[in-house]
C-alpha cells in the first residue's frame, strides 16, 4: 500500500513548485485586476454579485449540479489530456493560472463591493470547494506536465518510453482527481448557496 501512494504522489518537485508559483501569480493578478478596473466596471460587477446573491439557491439543484460537474469535470479532463500533447506543458500552465485568477477575482470582488461583509461571502463562496479544486489541478497539472515532458524527451531522444505503466499510474491518478471533483462539486452546489443565504440573512 505504501509502495502504490508513494508512486501516486511522487509527482516532480520543481513541477509542483513551479505550477504554486503560477498559482500565486495568478492569485495576485486576480486580486490586482479588480483594483484597476474603471467606476463603471465596478459597478457591473457589483451589479453582477447583487443578480447572483438575489438569485443565490437554484431553482433546481440536479441541474445546477450537471452544469457544474459539466464544467469541472471538462476543465480536469483538458489538463489529463493535455498531458499527452508537445503543447500540453504551456496549456496547463494557463489552466492553472486562469483557475487561480478566478478565484481570487471573485474573493476581491466580494470585498470591494462589500467590504467587511464581502470577506465572509468571499471566502463561504469558495471555501473548501475551489481551494480545493486548486489543489486538484496543481496535482493533476503535475503530473500532466511530467507526462508531456516525458513524451517529449522520447520523441526527441528517440527513446522507447513504457507507455503502459504510464497511462496506469497516469488514469489512476485522473480516478482519484474525479472522485474528489465529484465531492467538491456536489457540496459547491448543495450546501454552499445555502451557507452564503443563511450567513446573509445573518449580516
Amino acid at each position: 500500500m505504501k509502495k502504490i501512494m508513494d508512486k501516486l504522489f511522487a509527482v516532480d518537485k520543481k513541477v509542483v513548485v513551479f505550477l504554486s508559483f503560477i498559482t500565486f501569480i495568478g492569485i495576485i493578478t486576480g486580486a490586482l485586476y479588480m483594483t484597476v478596473l474603471s467606476t463603471t466596471d465596478k459597478t457591473l460587477v457589483a451589479d453582477t454579485l447583487q443578480s447572483f446573491l438575489e438569485q443565490i439557491e437554484p431553482a433546481n439543484y440536479l441541474v445546477a449540479l450537471r452544469g457544474n460537474l459539466l464544467i469541472n469535470c471538462l476543465f480536469m479532463l483538458a489538463i489529463w489530456i493535455l498531458g499527452f500533447s508537445v503543447i500540453g506543458l504551456m496549456v496547463v500552465i494557463a489552466i492553472v493560472f486562469y483557475k487561480a485568477f478566478v478565484v481570487s477575482f471573485s474573493i476581491s470582488s466580494f470585498i470591494v463591493s462589500y467590504g467587511w461583509k464581502g470577506t465572509i461571502m468571499g471566502f463561504l463562496y469558495n471555501f473548501p470547494h475551489q481551494i480545493i479544486m486548486l489543489i486538484i489541478y496543481l496535482y493533476l497539472g503535475s503530473y500532466a506536465m511530467k507526462v508531456s515532458a516525458l513524451i517529449v524527451h522520447s520523441i526527441m531522444k528517440r527513446k522507447s518510453l513504457d507507455f503502459k505503466l504510464v497511462m496506469n499510474r497516469y488514469l489512476l491518478v485522473l480516478i482519484i482527481s474525479f472522485v474528489i471533483v465529484v465531492m467538491t462539486t456536489i457540496f459547491e452546489t448543495f450546501l454552499t448557496p445555502r451557507l452564503l443565504k443563511y450567513i446573509l440573512n445573518m449580516l
